[in-house]
């Protein structure tokens, strides 16, 4: 029973050391672009930018959209992640 314990640690310490990376590059990823602190957009665009990111984190379906709010939430949706 001493050794199916210590296998199980080894084993959770593995993959924590393996998936560690793949969370520390997307939200390094993430940080760096901010919808917000675009600079020339428009309110609209900002606001379309904002919601395609939380459609695609939420794992929403993609809507299409006119405009500047459009054109803003395709480049959110881009930086948006399904989990």
């Amino acid at each position: 029973m001493d050794t199916k314990i210590r296998l199980l640690f080894i084993a959770i310490a593995v993959a924590s050391m393996a998936l560690t990376p793949l969370i520390m590059i997307q939200n390094a990823d993430a940080a760096s672009f901010s919808c917000s602190a675009q600079t020339g957009k428009s309110s609209d665009w900002i606001e379309g930018c904002k919601g395609g990111w939380f459609d695609h984190d939420k794992c929403l379906p993609k809507s299409k959209y006119a405009g500047d709010f459009g054109k803003g939430y395709e480049v959110g949706w881009t930086h948006g992640s399904c989990k």
